[in-house]
């Protein structure tokens, strides 16, 4: 394990099952809060305090069919962990929230948001593209990469803007070294589409109907105090790939 923590703080790290949460966790010494243990954690007489909390723990599932675990899992979690005695905390939200149209990912992403802003000690909130690294779940990128003959719902001119998990890890140190709050949009410098990926990689695949758009940002605010943000997406998929063998 490479410990990055800055200064040797006391971090909690949510979410550490899987996902970017997963990977922030193995990087680093922290306490974790997984769904297993987070009722007994949360329920401790005297919860510990915390120098930083880093929020990645979110329910994204799409076809809901338990409301109540959805309000638990994102808006009544946060709640709980913005309560718990802490200096600094880092959200990790989603681009998705600049989307037209309301859907209930975007709509819990933006409530948590509102809830650390308004509870939170020095919240700093990162609303992060789509994320490469080694423990991303199997989403269509990694079909991409690892199937034989992938077949996707998504359509060939769907449009992602990717980044890295590692970078992600290397701006929240900066940021608790800097103190940074507020909301920052953690993307690369522009979008690719789908089909545009599977060039790059040099596979056959077969698209679906359903058209996803990533938001179009700017990254040069972020890429001023954070040069990595510069990047493409072409660029980190590569640098992804290098790793990766």
């Amino acid at each position: 394990m490479t410990d990055t923590t800055p200064s040797r703080n006391k971090i909690l790290v949510t979410g550490a099952n899987s996902g970017l949460g997963k990977f922030i966790a193995s990087q680093i010494d922290c306490d974790t809060l997984t769904r297993s243990n987070s009722h007994s954690f949360l329920g401790q007489v005297q919860v510990p305090s915390y120098d930083v909390i880093i929020h990645c723990a979110f329910n994204s599932k799409k076809d809901v069919k338990n409301y109540y675990d959805i309000v638990q899992d994102n808006i009544f979690l946060t709640k709980d962990l913005c309560q718990i005695s802490h200096k600094k905390f880092v959200f990790l939200s989603s681009v998705d929230v600049y989307e037209e149209e309301n859907n209930l990912y975007k709509t819990s992403k933006l409530m948590s948001e509102s809830i650390v802003k308004n509870l939170a000690t020095k919240p700093l909130i990162l609303r992060c593209s789509a994320i490469l690294g080694k423990t991303m779940r199997k989403n269509n990128f990694r079909k991409i990469i690892e199937d034989d003959a992938p077949e996707l719902s998504l359509t060939s001119g769907s449009t992602f803007n990717y980044v890295l998990q590692e970078d992600i890890l290397e701006f929240i140190n900066i940021a608790i070294q800097k103190d940074y709050t507020g909301i920052v949009d953690f993307i690369s410098s522009t979008n690719i589409t789908l089909q545009e990926i599977s060039g790059l990689v040099r596979k056959q695949v077969r698209f679906g109907n359903y058209e996803y758009k990533t938001p179009k940002l700017s990254s040069e605010d972020l890429a001023a105090v954070f040069p990595k943000a510069a990047l493409s997406p072409k660029k980190n998929i590569l640098r992804y790939l290098k790793d990766r063998k």
